[in-house]
């Protein structure tokens, strides 16, 4: 089975910097600020509660060990005083849990909301920058590896929004806040802490850097495993009809122990960090003992005072695990994100240019000049000096061996591609000097293997003019001999029938006279015939024939053909070079135009074409 090429080089992912990337998230989100004001608010509201009731706590912790020691009865009035404020201190927490909810709530939810909505404007414009690329992107990349980036990685890209607006911003300022209450209630131990941060964060940083490596490595290790699956289950009935079930098996099996191998590389790094910050709770925790015991026996520091810090590292530790632990799930996913914006950063090689102006009906002729087309830059060339002419209003046959470049040419007409070199005009003004979408509203395309959307009938032919009626929908049908076919199908749903994933409910005629009733609907003045009946059989051939028949009346045709009986009657037919020569070996002249003529002026010619015609004499 042939393999697809990986994605275009000018779609590599950018090395840049993880921070770079991570501003660029934020710049997004930025968007929507006042509802990321709501969030820094809510998480600095919700922090600063925090704050309130560890400062709140630390008078009345302090009176823990008197009170533990029992009241004479000359107390008995401070003993009241004491309870009362304990139970004033009571009503006040009652009172701010109500403000800490709600601003835990508004934390969370407002982070997510931005997350979320800055996802659905980066799906939408990818999707929207996808369908703006040229054909030749298309037609080379590696469909398994566009569909990680579009399903896998999109999702990894919404986890990393998530993380910013989560627990990587929200505990910061949580835990900047705790901090300064250890400052505030002994220097000594938020210095001690800080000085712990600080190191277990430089442990970190390497193993974070690792965690970013083979987390990009086992992402382009999945796009080739899914690649692989979309290829055998695109290509089952040849893996069936050659019996090589167990060959594509074992290879889809080795393409799993790479990914294992991969995943287990970057699990034994995330295991690796988990494990010096675990350590790391325990260091903090144990250092901030030692010193509070020091300062304690030093009487530097009152047990009020202590139990409050010992309180506020507590939660401190929780949120940097939380930090740490959310950094890393970060870094794990920032190689997805990169990936989907190395696809939204990938330019179209068709762009108008600033002067471009609107396209016009054509009238008089639609010429090539010397045109050459490579797919890729140092690739090798499809088209090598193409001229040719199709006057407005005549019938234009494309002819020569697979190969030649036949349906490349006819792409480039509605220019799906920009030629490499040369120019194609219409009524001698460049295509590329002319506005795109109105350039594309001249042409209409029916391939040899017609596109259904998975939608009902009615839709895919409306497809060809939005909008249309259900008389001019009917009309374009019975213009493309489909009409009955499409009344009779299976399930009397006639025009509302599912065609299913690309119109595999119905028969290949009735696909191709579907995409002609389409052709007709849209009613350019040009139509593009990309061997519209190689795939059909004779019964099949014989209604798409006189389909085809009624839409070429009064049009400009060009049609590439394999069955030259049926482009006889062309006004003129061009015969492009293939591979091999007429002598056998290799063919210089590849891709360029060999002769041109009348189906009875290149016969008495006697060259390429009298050649081609005696071939498929013989094999009929």
């Amino acid at each position: 089975m042939g393999r697809r090429s990986s994605l275009p080089s000018r779609m590599a992912a950018p090395r840049s910097g993880d921070w770079h990337l991570i501003r660029r998230i934020l710049r997004q989100g930025w968007a929507y600020k006042w509802m990321i004001l709501v969030f820094l608010v809510s998480t600095a509201t919700s922090g600063a509660l925090m704050g309130v009731l560890l400062s709140k706590l630390a008078p009345f912790l302090s009176l823990l060990g008197k009170v533990s020691k029992g009241v004479q009865a000359q107390d008995v009035a401070e003993t009241r005083q004491i309870a009362g404020d304990f139970m004033l201190l009571g009503l006040t927490l009652f009172v701010c849990a109500i403000p800490a909810a709600a601003a835990a709530f508004l934390s969370w939810w407002s982070g997510q909301w931005v997350a979320n909505r800055t996802m659905r404007h980066l799906r939408t414009n990818l999707l929207g920058h996808l369908v703006q690329l040229e054909l030749a992107f298309h037609v080379t990349l590696n469909r398994g590896d566009l569909l990680t980036r579009l399903t896998t990685d999109l999702a990894s890209t919404l986890r990393v929004q998530q993380y910013l607006y989560g627990k990587l911003l929200q505990r910061p300022f949580e835990s900047l806040g705790i901090l300064a209450v250890v400052y505030w209630l002994n220097p000594s131990l938020g210095l001690a802490v800080t000085v712990i941060l600080v190191a277990v964060v430089a442990i970190l940083v390497p193993l974070v850097r690792r965690t970013r490596r083979h987390s990009k490595t086992a992402r382009e290790t999945l796009a080739t495993n899914v690649g692989v699956m979309e290829q055998i289950t695109a290509g089952i009935k040849v893996i069936k009809t050659f019996g090589s079930s167990a060959r594509e098996q074992e290879r889809y099996a080795e393409a799993n122990r790479k990914l294992e191998t991969d995943n287990m590389r970057l699990a034994r790094t995330r295991a690796q960090s988990d494990a010096i910050t675990a350590g790391a709770v325990f260091i903090i925790a144990g250092a901030a003992l030692i010193v509070a015991g020091f300062l304690f026996t030093s009487t530097t520091v009152n047990p009020g005072h202590l139990f409050v810090a010992i309180g506020a590292l507590a939660r401190l530790i929780t949120s940097i695990r939380e930090v740490v632990r959310a950094w890393g799930d970060l870094q794990e996913q920032l190689p997805s994100a990169e990936r989907v914006y190395a696809l939204l950063d990938r330019e179209s090689a068709v762009r108008d240019r600033p002067e471009a102006r609107d396209c016009p009906p054509p009238i008089h002729a639609i010429r090539c000049n010397g045109v050459r087309f490579a797919y890729d830059a140092g690739a090798e060339e499809v088209l090598r000096g193409v001229d040719l002419e199709i006057p407005i209003g005549r019938t234009i046959a494309l002819v020569g061996e697979s190969g030649s470049g036949k349906s490349t040419l006819l792409d480039l007409l509605p220019r799906l591609h920009d030629v490499t070199a040369g120019t194609i005009t219409i009524d001698g003004v460049d295509v590329r000097d002319l506005r795109h979408d109105s350039l594309v509203r001249h042409f209409a395309i029916v391939g040899q293997d017609a596109f259904l959307f998975d939608d009902t009938v009615f839709n895919n032919i409306a497809y060809g003019r939005p909008g249309a009626t259900r008389e001019q929908v009917e009309a374009a049908a019975r213009r493309a001999h489909v009409h009955e076919a499409i009344i009779s199908l299976e399930g009397g749903l006639g025009y509302d029938t599912p065609a299913g994933d690309r119109g595999g409910r119905l028969s290949g005629g009735q696909r191709q006279r579907i995409a002609i009733a389409r052709a007709f609907l849209r009613d350019a003045p040009v139509i593009l015939l990309d061997e519209p009946t190689s795939a059909l059989d004779a019964d099949s051939e014989q209604h798409v024939q006189a389909a085809l028949a009624e839409l070429m009346q009064g049009r400009t045709v060009v049609i590439v053909a394999h069955r030259l009986a049926t482009i006889q009657h062309a006004d003129r037919i061009y015969v492009l070079a293939g591979k091999a020569a007429v002598d056998g070996g290799d063919n210089p002249a590849r891709g360029t135009v060999l002769e041109s003529g009348s189906h009875r002026e290149l016969l008495e010619r006697n060259g390429e074409y009298a050649r081609l015609v005696r071939l498929q004499q013989l094999r009929s």
